[in-house]
């Protein structure tokens, strides 16, 4: 087992899993409405195509949310490791040009 996958909990390894299943079952209602003749369907497809773009968004927007209100990185985190790293790098550089800005113009 990874060092990643002893980090993540029990709950949020089925929280994930749920999450798949219900999108793949999702995805498999769509398709079966629309191959077969159901009655109705015109007035039920377009809820299921919506919800096939939808459900994913809602659960990226999900955890994006909770990883910013938690400060938690997580997959749907717009800063990697590698950029945060980089911007920290960046921030002692602005700070060095301050510190010497400010030195010439003290002498």
């Amino acid at each position: 087992m990874s060092d990643e996958n002893k980090k993540t909990s029990p709950a949020k390894r089925i929280l994930a899993w749920i999450g798949i299943v219900i999108i793949a079952l999702w995805f498999t209602a769509t398709i079966l409405i629309a191959v077969l003749p159901i009655p109705g369907k015109a007035a039920i497809f377009p809820f299921f195509m919506i919800g096939c773009i939808v459900f994913p968004v809602f659960l990226w927007i999900a955890l994006w949310a909770y990883g910013a209100i938690t400060g938690k990185k997580n997959v749907a985190s717009f800063r990697s490791a590698e950029m945060e790293e980089t911007m920290e790098k960046a921030e002692l550089i602005k700070e060095k040009l301050k510190e010497q800005e400010s030195e010439e113009t003290s002498k």
